[in-house]
C-alpha cells in the first residue's frame, strides 16, 4: 500500500510500534498492518504516513481491527479532530498546530518562551512529535490513555492543555539550562511524565477555545496571504 516518509518524523517514530504489550505479539503486527492498509485504500490522497502507525497501534490495544479502522477514519476526517491535515502532502495542519503551540507558550509560559528563544531553541525542535501523534509515540501509556480519553470528547484543546502542563512542569529545570542541555533534557523528559499529575495540572491552565481559534485564524490568514 502507498507509504511515504513525512519530514516531521523523529528517531522515535522510526520504530514500527509503540511499546504496548498487546501489540508486541505477532498478531498485533498483522492487525496493525491490516488497519493501515485498509486506511490507505480508504483515503488514497493521504495513503499511509509514518506517525499514523502509533495512533492505529494505540487503538488496537482497546479495539478490534474493524473498530480501530473506523475510529482512525473518524479522528482523521471529522471535527473536532481532523488529524488528516497533519499527514497530507503539504502538512498544512502540522504547521498550523505548531504555530498555535508557539503562541500559547508565549502567552501562558512567557518566561520559558523567552529562555528558549535566548538559547536559540524553537519549540518545534522537541514538541512536533508530541503533537503530531498526540503523545502516543513518546510518552508512557498512562498519560497517553488519559489524553485520548479526553481528546475524543473535547478535541484539540486537550492536546494544547497537556502540552502547556508538560512544559510548565519542566520549566523549573529548563530555566537554568543552555542549548545542548535543554535538547538532551527534552529527549529524556517524556519517559518521566506522570499521567495523573500532568492531567490534573492541565485542568488548572486557563486555556480557552477562543485562544486556539484566535491563533488558528492568524495562521490561516498568514498562510493564505503567502
Amino acid at each position: 500500500f502507498r507509504s511515504r516518509r513525512c519530514s516531521f518524523e523523529s528517531e522515535g517514530s522510526k520504530k514500527s510500534l509503540p511499546r504496548r504489550e498487546s501489540v508486541k505479539m505477532g498478531h498485533g503486527q498483522d492487525a496493525l498492518r491490516n488497519v493501515l492498509r485498509a486506511y490507505s485504500f480508504y483515503d488514497t490522497d493521504v495513503g499511509y504516513c509514518q506517525g499514523m502507525n502509533f495512533i492505529a497501534a494505540m487503538f488496537l490495544t482497546f479495539l478490534s481491527e474493524e473498530e480501530s479502522f473506523w475510529l482512525l477514519v473518524v479522528v482523521m476526517n471529522k471535527e473536532p479532530y481532523k488529524l488528516r491535515d497533519l499527514f497530507g502532502e503539504e502538512m498544512s495542519g502540522t504547521h498550523e498546530v505548531l504555530y498555535i503551540a508557539e503562541k500559547l507558550i508565549d502567552k501562558f509560559l512567557p518566561e520559558l518562551s523567552r529562555h528558549l528563544e535566548e538559547q536559540g531553541i524553537h519549540v518545534s525542535m522537541f514538541i512536533t512529535q508530541w503533537l503530531v501523534t498526540l503523545y502516543v509515540s513518546e510518552f508512557p501509556f498512562d498519560l497517553v490513555a488519559r489524553v485520548w480519553d479526553a481528546f475524543l470528547v473535547e478535541g484539540w484543546k486537550v492536546v494544547y492543555r497537556v502540552m502547556l502542563a508538560l512544559l510548565e512542569h519542566s520549566s523549573k529545570d529548563i530555566l537554568g539550562m543552555q542549548f545542548e542541555q535543554i535538547l538532551h533534557y527534552y529527549k529524556e523528559f517524556p519517559s518521566m511524565a506522570k499521567g495523573k499529575a500532568i492531567m490534573t495540572a492541565s485542568l488548572k491552565i486557563a486555556l480557552k477555545t477562543k485562544h486556539i481559534q484566535k491563533y488558528a485564524t492568524e495562521w490561516r490568514r498568514h498562510a493564505g496571504s503567502g
